[in-house]
């Protein structure tokens, strides 16, 4: 019995995998990001201009006159690009000074499932919410903001949703805390907030 040439099974193989399902950005992606890049790449002071947290803003730099990602072409991508340079390069992402703050960078799955979702064409799923709270109103001034241990915090109110609050503190930086770990004032300051 002859046994099939490796060709004839890497055309079988090819066929058989056509129905491989796309990367889907809400489960896969997204949580790469949030996990990976949201430490610099996130609220209005976002590191080279790009904003991953908020849909919109991400999908400005989606192909356009300043693409971070060109879709379907992942080896051009800056993105893909500054995540694959080696650690000691100084463009890599993400850069030293975040590395020594924690940041980590892309272990090879994860770069490996982000090139193949912008292959795909580095779209959104359909029905994705944007990352960022739902209810937003804006506090002009610094606000005493304290959790159930005690411990408080001066910061602006931005925004809140059923679950979380986002604030933004004096250097510019913004974070969303749980309602749940804020004291009963807070919560009720919160509220008061994202009802104006």
């Amino acid at each position: 019995m002859k046994l099939p040439s490796p060709l004839a099974i890497l055309a079988l193989l090819s066929v058989s995998c056509g129905n491989v399902v796309a990367v889907d950005y809400t489960t896969e992606i997204r949580p790469i990001l949030n996990k990976k890049c949201y430490k610099c790449h996130s609220g209005p002071r976002a590191k080279g201009k790009l904003r991953m947290d908020s849909q919109d803003s991400f999908a400005d730099r989606i192909g356009g006159d300043d693409p971070a990602i060109i879709p379907g072409n992942p080896a051009n991508s800056l993105l893909t690009i500054k995540a694959s340079l080696p650690r000691t390069d100084g463009d890599a992402m993400p850069p030293p000074p975040a590395r020594a703050r924690g940041a980590e960078a892309m272990t090879s799955a994860e770069l490996n499932l982000v090139k193949q979702w912008i292959a795909e064409g580095a779209k959104f799923s359909a029905d994705d919410p944007d990352p960022t709270p739902t209810t937003t109103a804006t506090a002009a001034e610094l606000l005493d903001w304290r959790n159930t241990k005690g411990v408080s915090l001066k910061a602006f109110f931005v925004a809140v949703n059923a679950t979380h609050v986002k604030l933004r503190k004096d250097d510019g930086s913004e974070f969303v805390y749980p309602l749940a770990n804020l004291d009963e004032a807070s919560q009720a300051q919160a509220k008061k907030l994202g009802a104006q």
